[in-house]
This record gives structure tokens, C-alpha cells and sequence, in this order.
């Protein structure tokens, strides 16, 4: 369904089964696949596919250029999963440089006023809450909490699992299934709330509290941790192993 106040480029592929709201713009090279709402006042640029079953509500710009000033017109796209809801006035920008891309895995939510910047990666699951505001190149890991006001800085990993609270500067790593609290923003502790909701077990827990009082604690090197962790000299979970393969960022610190 296609109200008639809405515009809808003759070159954008729209499934018989999308319903677009009034006023809403649809550039030429969108895509939306079966089941996409889009309420009023919605605006989707070209290269900008939208997977089936998402939700985008009143004033949402999704697939806008880069706010990059290396940014010089170059075809760049951005990706939405299925299921997923975008909230009141979110924007999303695509990826920069040529064939630059940004992605937003399934059944992730975008609170309202939320940014996504460009070339950024969010995995299924994620929660992005109200005003937070992502840099470019952030990625965020499956089922993440990003609390309401919250700025991440460019390149910045959120891992999976964890959550940041809100009103925070996120300007270091913050590792899986962690906590990131205070100002500035520090470890503290397990994400406990989301390891259980998610079926971890006990073990698994466990051994998660081991390694990191074994990364925080052991008085070592961050880096010579890691590699520990990561060769198999220390038993470590694969979330742990996951994230810092390649590892090349800075971590949060832990809290005193």
C-alpha cells in the first residue's frame, strides 16, 4: 500500500506487501522488501535496502550521506535487516569510499533521535536507546544495550552482550558480555541481566569472571593478556577470543 501524498520513485523496488505512510519519500535504487512499514514523513535514499517485517516510524532518514569530509559522491549503500524497528526521527547514514557500507543485522532497535554514522556495523539484537549517537566506523556487537544519550566515539567496538550506560563517552573498546559505567566510562563487571536472558550457563559465567580478573588483574600487560587469552594458554571463552582477534583498539579501564 502506497498512500497517495507519498512519493515513490518509478526506479525503487517496492514489494506489494510494504506499506508506505504519507509524505514519506522513496529515492530511486531503495529496496523494500515484504512487510516493510514506513509511518509518515519517512525519507529512504537510494542504495538503501530495507529487509522484510521492519518498522520505521514517524520521521526516520535512513541511507543519507555520509557526514564525512572525505565524502566526495562516490556509490556507497547502506543495509537493514529484517524485523528490525527504527524509531522517531533516527537517522542512518550509508557507508563512505567507494562500495562503503553500513549494516544493521536483524531484529536490532533504534530508539528515537538516534544517529548511525557511516560504514557502521550493528549485529542482530542490538538496542541503540534514545539520542544515542554513534561516530563513524563504530561497531556493535549481537544483543548490545547502548544506554539513552550516549556518544561512541568513531572506530569504537561495543561487544556483544554488554552494555554501556547511559549519557556516557564511549572513546574505548567495551568487551563482550561487560559493563561500561561511570565518567569516564569504565568496566564494571558482568552484563549478568543479558547473559542470562540469553541461556548462559552457569559454567560459561564462570568462566567469563575468570578471564576477565585475569585481563583486569593480573597485573600484566594488556596485550600479552590477550595473547594468552587468544593462543589457548588459558581456558577462555569464545566470545573473548572472538573480539579481540586483531585486537588494535584501547579498552575501557576497570573500575575502582
Amino acid at each position: 500500500m502506497i498512500h497517495p501524498f507519498a512519493s515513490v520513485s518509478l526506479s525503487a523496488e517496492v514489494h506489494e506487501g510494504a506499506s508506505v505512510g504519507p509524505w514519506c519519500i522513496v529515492e530511486s535504487g531503495a529496496v523494500l522488501q515484504e512487510g516493510v512499514v514506513l509511518d509518515a514523513r519517512v525519507h529512504v535514499f537510494g542504495n538503501t535496502r530495507i529487509g522484510a517485517g521492519t518498522h520505521i516510524f514517524d520521521g526516520a532518514v535512513v541511507g543519507g550521506e555520509p557526514q564525512a569530509l572525505k565524502y566526495k559522491g562516490e556509490e556507497t549503500f547502506l543495509e537493514i535487516g529484517e524485523n528490525c524497528k527504527i524509531r522517531e526521527y533516527a537517522t542512518i547514514n550509508r557507508g563512505c569510499g567507494e562500495n562503503g557500507i553500513t549494516k544493521i543485522a536483524s531484529d536490532v532497535l533504534l530508539m528515537a533521535y538516534s544517529h548511525i554514522g557511516h560504514d557502521c556495523i550493528l549485529e542482530r539484537g542490538a538496542v541503540i536507546s534514545n539520542g544515542v549517537q554513534l561516530g563513524g566506523h563504530v561497531a556493535v556487537g549481537e544483543f548490545a544495550t547502548i544506554g539513552g544519550g550516549t556518544y561512541v566515539q568513531q572506530f569504537a567496538k561495543i561487544g556483544a552482550y554488554s552494555f554501556a550506560g547511559g549519557t556516557l563517552k564511549i572513546d574505548r573498546d567495551v568487551p563482550p558480555a561487560g559493563r561500561a559505567l561511570g565518567d569516564p566510562a569504565r568496566f564494571a563487571g558482568l552484563n549478568l541481566h543479558a547473559l542470562k536472558k540469553h541461556g548462559f550457563s552457569e559454567e560459561r559465567i564462570s568462566l567469563l569472571e575468570k578471564n576477565y580478573r585475569y585481563l583486569y588483574r593480573s597485573g600484566k600487560p594488556l596485550m600479552e593478556c590477550i595473547e594468552e587469552l587468544s593462543s589457548g594458554k588459558n581456558l577462555c571463552d569464545s566470545l573473548i577470543i572472538e573480539f579481540f582477534k586483531d585486537f588494535k583498539g584501547n579498552l575501557i579501564s576497570i573500575g575502582k
